[in-house]
């Protein structure tokens, strides 16, 4: 047990670091491009952070669990959605770029609309993973034509950036920051890994029940790599990367983490899905994005109710494991 507490604190430490220097490298190239912290947390942050979701959950159709690839999407954006974003907003509330949410917004909830729709027969195959690629493919071009068509900005830097200075060229600048940027995201992925596999050792050593478990750490442990660059975004004053973060992963979860696993193998919509989780999914979304495009603002008092339905979610599928 000695060993599994060490590997779990390693987790830890590993997951932390390298949210630290990930953060810092994608401020620094936003810094270096002009590109807006929404749209860098949308595109590059995202697609690196929902790397564990996609893993796990084509690797799962793969080897025909395929309830968990659905469930671990869909699990992930009510975690992204509700705990991540929920954490976020309680510990620093802040103003959103309206244009740049409403149009990632408009993308996820026609991918959740098309998701629940393709849902209606029992499960989701091929032909509705490749329409759900197809939205991937616009939520790619979006981004693309968003960075394009924009001009430098001026970004609210804090000169705080430590992993990425005191280079010399332009050249070996870019050299530093994509090495530290893709060491950061290394870090991140192998300490989720050693921080889910071990704690669920620890979890079961003190005799917390399985079904508790799998709702808890190992929900959790696919969505760690944008809970910790979240909160790393936010303690560095970049909130528009930790929103942009979320947005852009749920998107990622239903076009690209479904969307790949069901052409592999057909993915069961469960009576669970439909009751609960599909529910919880709309409910979080709404609260997160109608409030947010009207007043183009997080709240506190809206990440107090998105983290309250988060608990909620959590303790109905406690009570019905193991009612």
């Amino acid at each position: 047990m000695t060993v599994v507490i060490i590997l779990f604190l390693t987790g830890f430490i590993l997951i932390t670091k390298g949210a630290d220097i990930f953060i810092d490298c994608t401020v620094k190239i936003g810094k270096k491009t002009g590109i807006s912290e929404v749209i860098l947390g949308a595109t590059i942050v995202s697609f690196a952070t929902t790397l564990p979701e996609l893993t796990v959950s084509v690797f799962a159709s793969i080897d025909n669990h395929t309830t968990m690839s659905l469930g671990n999407a869909v699990g992930s954006i009510i975690c992204n959605t509700g705990l991540i974003l929920g954490l976020v907003a309680i510990i620093s509330p802040f103003k959103v770029d309206k244009k740049m949410v409403t149009s990632k917004s408009i993308i996820l909830l026609i991918a959740v609309l098309a998701l629940m729709f393709f849902g209606m027969n029992g499960y989701i195959g091929q032909a509705d993973g490749l329409i759900l690629i197809v939205l991937l493919l616009v939520f790619m071009y979006s981004n693309i034509k968003s960075v394009s068509g924009k001009s430098r900005n001026n970004l609210p830097i804090n000169e705080e950036i430590n992993s990425c200075n005191n280079l010399k060229s332009s050249g070996q600048e870019t050299l530093k920051i994509s090495t530290l940027f893709i060491l950061g995201l290394i870090m991140m992925v192998i300490g989720s890994k050693l921080l889910v596999d071990n704690g669920v050792e620890i979890a079961s050593f003190i005799g917390i029940p399985q079904g508790v478990i799998s709702l808890t750490v190992i929900a959790l442990g696919t969505s760690l790599p944008e809970l910790v660059s979240s909160l790393t975004a936010i303690r560095k004053n970049h909130h528009g990367i930790s929103v942009g973060n979320v947005l852009g992963a749920n998107i990622l979860n239903i076009t690209s983490v479904i969307g790949i696993s069901s052409l592999i193998n057909d993915l069961p919509i469960l009576a669970q899905n439909i009751r609960v989780d599909f529910i919880f999914m709309i409910i979080l979304l709404l609260t997160l994005i109608l409030p947010t495009i009207k007043t183009s603002k997080i709240y506190r008092s809206q990440g107090f109710i998105l983290l309250g339905t988060y608990i909620v979610y959590v303790a109905t599928l406690y009570f019905m494991y193991l009612a």
